[in-house]
């Protein structure tokens, strides 16, 4: 009985080892076979850009979303300039967590509308702290998108590094700027 006991634990060990080792052969092989069909640019970069968006925006209202993951939904609306002339309405919604380590997390949707009804859609994502004079500061990125031709345009298939900075009143300046390579 002690001898099955050895030898069961002797071919189940056999048994592991040929699967790792064959684990091991594939990736080993996949990662060879990457090296030999694909090429890496190591001139890959990005810069910001232009100033593109700036908004000066109100709480409209906010609830827990989730009060066991610390999770509220907070809604705005206010003015921007899209680069620095064209007037719009800035509105929209973000869902954030507080996390123990005492950071925010957001993530989010808006819609810029223009005098004139255009309409530019983004969502976002931020990471941000209540810092020593009871502002919320963000950094994160936004994607926009438009179907306008004229004003909005420059919204197309954009994305933007964003800052803002939250008072304890819920008014809010958000400055968001071209990402380009």
């Amino acid at each position: 009985m002690k001898y099955r006991f050895i030898i069961g634990t002797l071919i189940m060990s056999l048994s592991l080892l040929t699967s790792v080792i064959m684990v091991y052969a594939q990736t080993d092989t996949n990662l060879t076979n990457m090296k030999n069909t694909s090429t890496i640019n190591k001139e890959i970069s990005v810069s910001i850009g232009e100033l593109i968006f700036e908004s000066k925006t109100q709480n409209e209202g906010k609830k827990i979303s989730d009060i066991d993951k610390q999770e509220f939904e907070i809604s705005w609306s206010g003015n921007g300039t899209l680069k620095g002339n064209i007037p719009v309405w800035d509105l929209g919604t973000v869902w954030t967590t507080l996390k123990d380590d005492g950071y925010w997390y957001g993530k989010g949707h808006g819609m810029l509308i223009t005098l004139d009804n255009k309409v530019g859609k983004y969502t976002f994502s931020t990471v941000g702290k209540v810092e020593d004079d009871g502002k919320l500061r963000n950094l994160g990125s936004a994607t926009f998108d438009t179907n306008d031709t004229e004003a909005l345009s420059v919204l197309k298939n954009t994305i933007g590094v964003l800052a803002d900075e939250i008072d304890n009143k819920g008014n809010a300046i958000t400055k968001i700027w071209k990402l380009s390579r």
